[in-house]
């Protein structure tokens, strides 16, 4: 998904590629990643989530979660609205991805690969943060809209709609499994 998302802005002339590093580079930030992801899936979906989905259900935990997830990262530099709803969006997805499962696997190695790929190889701003050493040395300069800005790729419109779209069919797929728990109002 995320290369997806760089496509969409290479194919807006926004993306180009200065230098290719030495692989050792992708050592930091793959610890960083590895290590994000572990923190806040257990903080965010193992634990809050979880929490939630017991009285309230699937969906209504879902929501709640997602918005903690995308209001906790509206504390991070240059975030945006627009940033602010993709990261909602992705912890949707990222909440999906924990119902499909049934652990916390699936969302961490989802996170993983995501901030990963982002910084560790496409050498593109993650979450606001700082750039980080990256196999790729990368040029990204265009409309906010479509780069993500000083945020980064995941804060632009197509990541948003990228993170939806897997976030629905996820959910389908778990729908149809029949992992989803209802509210206990409704039980």
């Amino acid at each position: 998904m995320q290369s997806l998302t760089i496509l969409v802005i290479y194919l807006n002339g926004s993306f180009s590629i200065v230098a290719v590093n030495p692989v050792s580079f992708i050592l930091i930030p793959l610890t960083v990643a590895f290590t994000i992801a572990i923190i806040e899936e257990i903080l965010v979906r193992g634990i809050i989530f979880r929490i939630l989905e017991e009285k309230l259900g699937t969906y209504i935990a879902l929501t709640i979660s997602a918005i903690i997830f995308g209001a906790l990262h509206l504390a991070n530099p240059n975030s945006t609205w627009l940033s602010g709803l993709c990261i909602t969006i992705a912890g949707f997805l990222l909440g999906a991805a924990f119902v499909y499962s049934r652990n916390l696997w699936f969302p961490i190695a989802f996170h993983f690969a995501w901030n990963f790929t982002q910084s560790g190889i496409f050498g593109a701003i993650t979450s606001g943060n700082e750039k980080t050493n990256s196999l790729l040395v990368s040029k990204i300069e265009g409309p906010a809209f479509i780069t993500g800005g000083e945020f980064g790729p995941e804060g632009s419109i197509q990541a948003t709609v990228f993170c939806l779209i897997a976030a629905i069919i996820v959910l389908a797929l778990s729908q149809k499994e029949n992992k989803i728990i209802k509210p206990y109002w409704k039980k």
